[in-house]
């Protein structure tokens, strides 16, 4: 026993210094026990795996004493596992489903035999991971390539995923998830979205866990989302296809609604892909490649306002090439190296019913992704992994001209020009390795890990206003119906960040007994926000006899965050077939340190803007007022990190063959939510004592004309009082979310899936489900009725997918979403109240916020496909229908009550109308 625990400790001392952060598993496991026909274990089983996915033509173990086996490090797929022993019958499991991050658990009963006999066991195939507290959803490509899904944009499929809404899942924010691609993290460096993206069809699984994460993953507090790409094969394999559609496919459903007669939805759409892989050596080298091309012009509503018709909205989105090679030179080493180019381009970003032609802007937005991964086994129970991914990003919109733009506080119109050239680039270095130690019979069974992640980040912004040629500054001219008001000014500047992403993890995953396994780990990240030296072109700025210096001299670290995370997890087998798990877990999480929580507030070489009066005929008059430098910011030295602590506790029956069903509760309180806040206009000695009292503000009390109710606007009191940001945690700030999910998932077998998903959801706070610093806490008009639902999460969601193959080569698939109403709320202005502010037009919420909702969205999507099959080669013609009944739900409409020129709850988008699109796809 010493000597056993002596062994555990030495490589686990070694397994923390050399190995993992699992966010990058890309690969799932296989484990058993083999019993006679009496309840005894059986050793020396001959347990022997294959599959497609498997470079080696198989695998193969001998149970242990205690009739065991284990596979780890196997990659997604379909698997046939063999059960042999002489005396008795050979049995042969087929269609065993690995997924990435989960824990296959094929338990078998031989009987014996005088003769050689072999049982094939078709239809029983687990679907549930007894192992692990995580509910997670797995999507393999024969669902992946079949459902009919708007190919613009890969959020597409997530919005699929249960609890999945408007970029939030189950109570997260946008900038809460971790995107990969084969375990390379492509979150923006920036603000935590997508930064880079891939073709539609190169993927093997798409993998998303929204909840009850182990301690092996950090950045990240909601989902987890991660696609696994295909790798090629012993046989060559091959793919083309085309997808069409154009004006003439799209149906109208705008008639009886204010959009009536203005076009929404595409001139035209073309998708062209391809796809080969195979091997260069068998069983040792396997190369897969693909390229999308995708390029479609689009109607938006109302775009461009100036214009009697609609102008289209070009696009390209380019996926070439993708490029993967898998070398396995021997049983105990596995290379893979990818690489994937993107580049969005569009010729009028930003296009809305506000915007003309020459307001909108030109984007050109490349990216590269190259990932090298190397495993080595070290005998039967250690696995390292090494990964190494770099990501850039260059995201580049620039102005049709070089005059100012021009924006109207009353009709909310602009015109002239897009207000800057905006150039930013988002690359990210980031080095992982994952080490799995498997400790067998010492107070159970136990797989240990640890590890270390680190990530660089870079984020250069450089942005450059347009100059009016009266005044004389760079900017943006304010009208107010036409006639000028204001100009606000904005210096040029080109401003850079840094991060740095430290991560360290323990974890126990500890199976006690057949039916109760335990998941307990402990994580610590550190992460520092970097400015640079920069800005040594820049010319200080005087204000009221003060100095404004945008200059870094030296860099510096406005922000360095610690902190340390506990996860525990829970899965209890219920019954004795193993087909009901209960799971459990409690864990923190905290906010990622991403560039916008520092890089713009806190980075002094960032713009620098004042306001000046304008006659009406553009000439100023009057000071400078509401004067605005980065490098009079300051940071709460007490801040908080933001965290999220979250309990789920859920069952999962397999209800029949390859089908479970799920029920799983999800709550979320997310406190210390950081913000910036005006301290020139607060009291501070108020603010620390956890009270917010606004000192530079002066309330309006009128009658709100749509219910005779009193309403309070406040205006600045003193204009020449600069703006100062404050870093910190507002008192009160907070969010919380309560969430049901209930989950039918029947796996692809006997021609047929389907997955259904229904969620209650109730996400509320003052503080939207929005990423990044707001202007929730800006100043007191944005605190009036702040409380309350979240409009980005729908309170009911019923989601239903699946396919069907049919004989002669017919395939139907198809798409069913229901979404109870989201919230909004009534707001109204204080110009058409008749309160003149100092500051401006100003717009609040006129009641609770989320106290109304839209209309609740029903959509049916369908594909109907029928192929023919020539030998080894295919060729397939698909026809999609998306809105099928051409529903034409209302959402979005006017919120602001107060004005003559805006009619209140007025139609101002709609669910796309019933369009078609055919496709043809040939195969071999």
């Amino acid at each position: 026993m010493r000597r056993r625990l002596f062994g555990f400790l030495f490589v686990f001392t070694i397994l923390c210094c050399l190995s993992a952060y699992a966010q990058i598993i890309q690969t799932g496991s296989l484990y058993g026990t083999v019993k006679d026909t009496e309840g005894e274990p059986l050793p020396g089983v001959s347990v022997t795996i294959k599959s497609p996915a498997l470079m080696e033509p198989q695998l193969s173990k001998a149970t242990t004493a205690k009739g065991e086996y284990r596979f780890s490090g196997l990659p997604s797929g379909l698997y046939t596992v063999t059960f042999e022993l002489t005396g008795f019958k050979t049995y042969v499991r087929e269609d065993v489903q690995i997924s990435v991050g989960q824990t296959r658990t094929v338990d078998e009963v031989l009987e014996m035999s005088a003769v050689q006999e072999t049982v094939v066991v078709s239809g029983k195939a687990p679907v549930l991971d007894v192992k692990n507290p995580t509910m997670a959803t797995s999507y393999r490509k024969e669902f992946l390539e079949n459902v009919p899904t708007q190919r613009l944009r890969i959020g597409n499929y997530f919005e699929i995923v249960p609890g999945a809404s408007n970029s939030t899942f189950h109570g997260s924010t946008p900038d809460d998830q971790a995107f990969m691609v084969d375990g390379v993290n492509i979150s923006d460096p920036l603000s935590g979205s997508i930064l880079a993206s891939w073709g539609f069809d190169i993927m093997e699984e798409l993998s998303v866990d929204t909840g009850a994460l182990p301690a092996e993953f950090g950045n990240a507090r909601g989902a987890v989302i991660n696609a696994v790409t295909k790798s090629g094969g012993n046989e060559f394999t091959g793919m083309a296809s085309f997808y069409f559609r154009n004006k003439s496919f799209q149906a109208v459903n705008t008639t009886g609604t204010p959009l009536e007669g203005r076009f929404e939805g595409f001139r035209f759409e073309n998708d062209a892909s391809f796809q080969l892989g195979g091997p260069v050596i068998k069983d040792k080298l396997w190369f897969f490649t693909a390229g999308q091309y995708f390029w479609y012009d689009e109607y938006v509503s109302g775009y461009p306002y100036d214009q009697p018709n609609n102008v289209p909205y070009g696009h390209k989105r380019i996926y070439i090439p993708y490029l993967k090679l898998t070398w396995q030179p021997g049983s105990s080493d596995r290379f893979v190296f990818s690489y994937v180019y993107k580049n969005f381009k569009a010729d009028a970003t930003g296009a809305n019913q506000f915007q003309t032609v020459d307001t909108t802007g030109v984007q050109n937005n490349p990216d590269n992704t190259f990932n090298l991964q190397y495993t080595k086994i070290l005998g039967s129970n250690v696995t390292l992994d090494f990964k190494l991914g770099y990501v850039t990003h260059l995201l580049a919109t620039r102005a049709k001209h070089d005059t100012i733009q021009i924006r109207d506080t009353v009709t909310r119109l602009y015109s002239q020009n897009l207000q800057w050239d905006d150039i930013s680039e988002r690359p990210r270095l980031q080095f992982t390795t994952n080490g799995t130690y498997y400790l067998d019979d010492w107070l159970g069974n136990h797989e240990l890990k640890t590890g270390l992640d680190v990530m660089f980040g870079w984020y250069r912004t450089r942005d450059s206003y347009f100059t009016d040629p009266i005044t004389g500054l760079d900017g943006i001219l304010y009208t107010s119906n036409g006639v000028p008001s204001y100009l606000l000014h904005y210096d040029a500047f080109d401003r850079k960040n840094r991060m740095l992403f430290i991560g360290g993890f323990a974890q126990d995953s500890w199976r006690i007994t057949d039916r109760l396994a335990l998941n307990l780990g402990l994580r610590y990240d550190h992460q520092e926000g970097i400015v640079p030296a920069q800005g040594q072109d820049r010319t200080p700025v005087i204000y009221q006899g003060v100095t404004y210096d945008p200059r870094v001299p030296e860099s510096f670290k406005p922000m360095i965050w610690n902190t340390v995370s506990p996860r525990v997890g829970l899965a209890y087998t219920l019954t004795g077939d193993g087909k009901t798990v209960l799971k459990a877990s409690y864990g923190r999480y905290f906010l990622t340190l991403y560039g916008e929580y520092f890089g713009r507030n806190l980075n002094p070489n960032s713009s620098i803007s004042w306001r000046v009066h304008l006659n009406p005929d553009g000439t100023p008059y009057g000071d400078p007022y509401l004067f605005s430098a980065a490098v009079s910011s300051q940071l709460d030295p007490n801040l908080k990190v933001p965290r999220i602590d979250e309990v789920t506790v859920g069952v999962e029956r397999e209800i029949m063959a390859d089908t479970k069903l799920g029920v799983r509760y999800i709550k979320k309180w997310d406190r210390n939510i950081i913000e910036d806040m005006d301290m020139n206009a607060l009291d501070m000695d108020a603010l620390a004592n956890g009270q917010i009292v606004w000192t530079n503000y002066i309330p309006y009390t009128v009658t709100d004309p749509f219910n005779d109710q009193s309403i309070t606007f406040y205006g600045v009191d003193d204009t020449s009082i600069t703006s100062a940001a404050y870093i910190t945690n507002p008192p009160g700030a907070k969010r919380d979310y309560d969430g049901i999910e209930v989950t039918f998932d029947k796996r692809y077998s006997h021609n047929w899936q389907v997955f259904a998903s229904y969620v209650y959801a109730y996400a509320r706070g003052n503080r939207d489900l929005t990423g990044g610093y707001s202007s929730l806490y800006d100043n007191p008009n944005t605190l009036t009725n702040v409380f309350g639902r979240d409009s980005r999460v729908y309170p009911h969601q019923f989601k239903l997918q699946g396919t069907w193959g049919g004989p002669w080569g017919i395939m139907i698939g198809g798409e069913f979403t229901y979404l109870a109403g989201a919230y909004y709320t009534r707001q109204v202005r204080s110009g058409d109240l008749g309160i003149s502010l100092s500051q401006g037009n100003t717009t609040i919420y006129a009641e609770k916020k989320g106290s109304r909702e839209y209309p609740d969205r029903k959509l049916l999507d369908l594909r109907a496909e029928k192929s023919f099959r020539f030998g080894r080669y295919k060729i397939a013609f698909m026809l999609d229908v998306f809105n099928v009944f051409n529903a034409n739900t209302t959402t979005s409409w006017e919120t602001i009550s107060s004005s003559s020129s805006i009619v209140f709850n007025q139609t101002t988008g709609l669910l796309t109308p019933r369009i078609m699109r055919l496709g043809v796809k040939f195969e071999f």
